[in-house]
């Protein structure tokens, strides 16, 4: 876990990122446009946030200690949910992961 830690997510050279009124949306290479909501279906401001957080430069695990601060979650449970909400998005080629 500790070297997907280290590693920057970058947007998929072939993707593209962005908010739309109140939504963030992402599209694959394949044209795939994806959405992110929680389990009730709303918007989810944290998968959201991940996505803004992603600059090309803040590590996986800048980017949990940024959502640690700003929403009341234990650092174990978002380290785990956000290195699979990644992993998920790398699968879709909307985010890649690298040194």
């Amino acid at each position: 876990m500790e070297d997907v830690m280290k590693g920057v997510p970058r947007l998929h050279p072939d993707a593209g990122v962005q908010r739309v009124g109140d939504r963030v949306l992402a599209v694959g290479p394949d044209d795939t446009l994806h959405t992110f909501e929680d389990e009730g279906g709303e918007v989810s401001a944290v998968a959201e946030r991940i996505l803004e957080l992603v600059d090309g430069r803040r590590t996986l695990g800048e980017i949990v200690a940024a959502l640690c601060e700003e929403f009341e979650v234990e650092p174990e449970v978002c380290r785990e949910d956000t290195v699979a909400f990644v992993r998920l998005l790398v699968d879709k080629k909307v985010l890649v992961l690298g040194p």
